[in-house]
């Protein structure tokens, strides 16, 4: 889900999207996921670590956006590779769930 406005990395997890928290990103995909009938079953890459609020850049608006967060460089490649690593464990069955 969103990396930005993350630093530590320790707090990376795989998990059901109805798991997930304080990730606002997978708060707004969980609300569009209901109002397709899905509540769990998805799987998804986030950090429970709260966003860094002192991160958040603005914009002048246009294509609807008014902010972001800003975010480290490494933080997108380890959502990366926590993604690998469980699609890699799927393929060859060494599920944890």
């Amino acid at each position: 889900m969103g990396a930005g406005g993350k630093f530590e990395a320790e707090k990376v997890r795989v998990r059901d999207i109805s798991k997930t928290e304080y990730c606002p990103l997978a708060k707004n995909v969980r609300k569009r996921l209901k109002m397709e009938g899905i509540s769990k079953g998805v799987k998804v890459v986030y950090s429970y670590e709260r966003p860094d609020y002192s991160s958040v850049k603005t914009t002048d608006g246009t294509n609807f956006k008014k902010s972001f967060y800003g975010t480290n460089s490494w933080m997108p490649a380890l959502f990366g590779l926590h993604a690998a690593e469980t699609v890699v464990k799927h393929l060859i069955g060494k599920n944890k769930e």
